[in-house]
């Protein structure tokens, strides 16, 4: 072979050496924006604030603050805000929490730490004769009792006193 040859030889090889990581370098993943969700591009969306309590729940808001003044009362609870799957399994938590996640109490009696449910209370109106709703009424009470915590109901047209109110839910309170 001929010095030449082999110099070529040789300069192919290095040149070789020399590009092949490049060429074996994946290109860098550019990402595209996501796809754009209908109503994204609007500047305003279409919503306005609304009350967060019937007028008869805030009647009887009032009625609790008055019968229950040292402890904090909460409305319009998600029951995923008090309640939680104890398993170990993530895919069994998912389950149990897509049970209960668009679920709420209308008002929580919480203990002066902030942190502590005591009941959980209900305002039944007509709404709750339904059998459909009755149905769902059962699932809230069985994932409440089922985490230890008490659900008490009162219904709207008969709605107690703040003294009536008291004497029922501390003795809920004081015995659950």
């Amino acid at each position: 072979m001929s010095f030449g040859v082999i110099f070529l030889i040789l300069a192919v090889g290095f040149l070789g050496l020399i590009t092949l990581p490049k060429l074996l370098e994946k290109p860098p993943v550019v990402e595209s924006d996501p796809k754009p969700v209908r109503g994204d591009e609007l500047a305003i969306w279409p919503f306005a604030p609304m009350p967060i309590m019937t007028d008869t729940e805030v009647i009887f808001f009032d009625k609790l603050k008055n019968a229950l003044p040292e402890y904090h009362i909460f409305v319009q609870v998600q029951l995923s805000r008090i309640i939680k799957a104890n398993s170990s399994k993530a895919s069994e938590r998912s389950f149990w929490f897509n049970r209960i996640c668009r679920q709420s109490v209308d008002y929580v009696i919480v203990d002066v730490d902030a942190q502590t449910t005591l009941v959980a209370i209900e305002l039944d109106d007509w709404t709750h004769n339904s059998k459909a709703r009755q149905k769902a009424d059962d699932k809230k009470d069985k994932a409440l009792a089922s985490a230890g915590i008490a659900m008490v109901r009162f219904h709207a047209e008969r709605m107690p006193n703040a003294e009536m109110l008291r004497h029922e839910l501390m003795q809920v309170i004081e015995s659950y």
